[in-house]
Formats: C-alpha cells, sequence, structure tokens
C-alpha cells in the first residue's frame, strides 16, 4: 500500500523515446467527436458488473473484492490524501485508490474508490473480461481502436513496451490506455475520478478541546538558555508552538472574518488576531485526527517588532528588540552559537539555533539611516517551531 497527496499525480513509469508510426499518426490526427457514454463516464464493467467511480470501499467489496492485507483496512487515511491498495476476488487483482475528502482521518475501510488499475499480466489465465465504454476490451482492442472510440487523447506516451494513450478531462480525472508492442493490444487500464460522490458524508468537526492544548505548559520567565524556542511579547512568554487559545486568553481576539472556521484533520488553517489596534496574521496546524475550530490549532511562528507588531519582544538568552548587533553577536559568541547571515539593502539577516527545517530563531538588525528604526539595533524577532 501507497500514501500520497493530491498534489502528487501517480501515473504508470514510462520511458519516452519518440513516438512510434501508429503513435505518431494519432498525435497528427485533428481532434475527433468522443462519442457519448466514452471514458469520461470513468466506467469500466468485469463480467457484467459495472465499477462507476468515483465509488465507496463498501461498494467494491460488494462486488466480491477484499483487501489482499486484511489489516490495511484499519489504516487510516488523512484528509485530501490517497492510499493505495491492492485487492484481490479469487485470482484477479486490481489496485484501487482509496481518497479521504472529509474533514476527518478515517479508516480505508470509510474512503472513497476514487482510481481502479488493472494490469492484463495477472488476467492472462482468467476467464473474466474487462471492457471500457466505447466496445473497449483488456486484452483486445489495438491503438486504433481505442482513438476510434475515444477521439485524440490528450498526451501519448511512447515506452520500450507499451505506448500510453492518456485521455485527461481535469487534475486527477483520467483514463490511461497502455498498449503494449508485442501483443498490440490495450493490456494495461487505469482510471481516475477524484470527485465527490454524490450524498458523501464529509463528517463532523470536533468542539472539544484537544487533549495536547490542555497539557500546554507556559513558561513563566523567559529562558535563558538560547536553544529554547520561546518569545516574549509585552511581558509573555511563549514556548513555541503555542495553542491559539492561550493567546486568546492573553487578550489577543480571533477575527471570525479573517480567519478560517475549521481546520480539517493534520492540516493548516490561517488565522489573523487582533489587540490593542495591533493585529498579524499567520499559519496554524491542526495536530489532531479530527477537524477542530482554530483555537484549538497551533502557532509554530511568532515574530515582534519590525513592520509586525509594535511592541516589546525579546528571544531566549537576552536577544531583544533594540538590542545593538554588537551585543547580539556577543551573546551569540558566549554562547558558541552557530548562524548563518545575510544581508538585504539595509537589513542584516541572523538565523540561528536552527538544526532542522520548521525549527529556527531570527533577528533582523537595521543598518541604514532613511528610517524611524534606530541604526545598528535589532528591530524584529521571531522564533519558529513546527509541532511534532
Amino acid at each position: 500500500m501507497k500514501k500520497s497527496w493530491l498534489a502528487f499525480l501517480l501515473g504508470l513509469s514510462i520511458a519516452a523515446n519518440g513516438l512510434s508510426a501508429s503513435a505518431s499518426a494519432i498525435e497528427n490526427e485533428t481532434e475527433t467527436e468522443v462519442q457519448d457514454g466514452a471514458w469520461t463516464d470513468y466506467e469500466l464493467v468485469i463480467d457484467e458488473d459495472v465499477y462507476a467511480l468515483p465509488m465507496m470501499y463498501a461498494d467494491l467489496t460488494a462486488y466480491g473484492w477484499s483487501l489482499k492485507e486484511e489489516a490495511e483496512a484499519e489504516e487510516t487515511i488523512e484528509p485530501y490524501s490517497y492510499g493505495i491498495y491492492t485487492f484481490v476476488k479469487e485470482d484477479l487483482t486490481v489496485y484501487a485508490y482509496l481518497l479521504n475528502l472529509g474533514l476527518n482521518t478515517v479508516p480505508a475501510e470509510d474512503c472513497i474508490v476514487a482510481g481502479i488499475s488493472i494490469d492484463k499480466f495477472y488476467w492472462d489465465e482468467a476467464d473474466s473480461v474487462v471492457e471500457l465504454p466505447g466496445g473497449l476490451a483488456l486484452g483486445a482492442s489495438t491503438a486504433e481502436d481505442i482513438v476510434a472510440a475515444y477521439g485524440k487523447p490528450t498526451d501519448i506516451y511512447e515506452g520500450e513496451l507499451y505506448t500510453q494513450y492518456t485521455y485527461q478531462e481535469d487534475y486527477n480525472q483520467e483514463v490511461e490506455l497502455a498498449v503494449y508492442l508485442e501483443s498490440g493490444v490495450l493490456e494495461e487500464i487505469q482510471i481516475e475520478n477524484f470527485a465527490e460522490p454524490e450524498g458523501y458524508d464529509v463528517g463532523e468537526p470536533s468542539t472539544e478541546t484537544p487533549q495536547s492544548v490542555l497539557a500546554y505548559a507556559r513558561p513563566d520567565v523567559l529562558s535563558n538558555d538560547l536553544t529554547d524556542y520561546e518569545i516574549e511579547l509585552e511581558g509573555k512568554v511563549y514556548a513555541l508552538p503555542v495553542p491559539v487559545s492561550v493567546l486568546v486568553e492573553d487578550g489577543w481576539t480571533l477575527d471570525e472574518n479573517d480567519s478560517d472556521s475549521l481546520v480539517i484533520a493534520q492540516y493548516y488553517g490561517r488565522v489573523t488576531l487582533r489587540k490593542d489596534n495591533q493585529s498579524f496574521s499567520t499559519s496554524v496546524v491542526n495536530g489532531e485526527d479530527y477537524a477542530t475550530t482554530p483555537e484549538n490549532c497551533w502557532v509554530e511562528t511568532l515574530e515582534v517588532g519590525g513592520y509586525t507588531l509594535d511592541m516589546e519582544g525579546a528571544l531566549p538568552g537576552g536577544v531583544s528588540v533594540g538590542a545593538t548587533e554588537e551585543e547580539f553577536l556577543s551573546i551569540l559568541n558566549e554562547n558558541s552559537m552557530d548562524y548563518e547571515y545575510s544581508e538585504s539593502g539595509d537589513y542584516h539577516y541572523y538565523t540561528y539555533n536552527s538544526p532542522s527545517y520548521g525549527s529556527g530563531c531570527e533577528a533582523v538588525v537595521y543598518v541604514g539611516t532613511d528610517s524611524f528604526f534606530e541604526k545598528d539595533t535589532i528591530i524584529e524577532v521571531s522564533c519558529e517551531n513546527a509541532l511534532e
């Protein structure tokens, strides 16, 4: 089984070496009219049973198919992602794309069957017949038959063993047909339709506060250890990541008109927080397996000073807005802290305490003379620490 985000297409692996004579002829044809009931129905027929995609997991198993590994039925799939699973029926094998378009993480058996892939290799000795709309059949139809039924393909790729004809309506809505060079007939079928089925239940968000949020411990004072991911805003200290609800408790107001109303499971949302005529917008992450309100999500990055929040702010070890560049570098050196340096225009940028992607601290120093910022001082500090 393989899981993927919808941002990635899974297709047949092709080595493109130039078009064959027949493929070139098809490529150069003018657009032909697609017959009614053709590939855009996203259907196939196996022994007179009609499989119309998308369908639900229960619809597939009702035709006698079962997971090759039964334990995989309890595996979970996050929202807007899918897994590729092997299903068997007696001696037959198909690959099904199980898709979750709901709000919450759910077991594979509660997902949508959004794609089916069939390889003739697993059907050679079978008496079963696999047909597509337009009169096409696995193990019988030629490239000419495919074009006669479906018109000019969206794409044609030729590999060393087969030529693939792709008919694509939209992203993740396509039919891929592979005609093998040795046999001259259709030997692989892949149908994808990642649409939401009619009447699909996306689930409900939870209104309960996650235990992880309830367990959040606020630091009493700012740490002296430069490796801690903390930040102080107007005397309030936050260890990152910090729940949105903690900021709300400290007087920040969630702007409902400029914030997501809910965040799906294991995903990101966006919020705007306001306090004392100041505001900032930031992404938040939901670490739970269910959708929830933004108050129950986590802020991974906070920054203060500069052009964001006109407040007093500091990072651990005495790195504060208003400190001189010389003082800042002295703190880094005294603590043997490595850092990365860059500059752009009137600004020096220092990044440190960044052992991995998603975690680190930054100080921005103004070195110009034509601003209300004081020259050679830290004007902004920020801290980031990704939710594990």
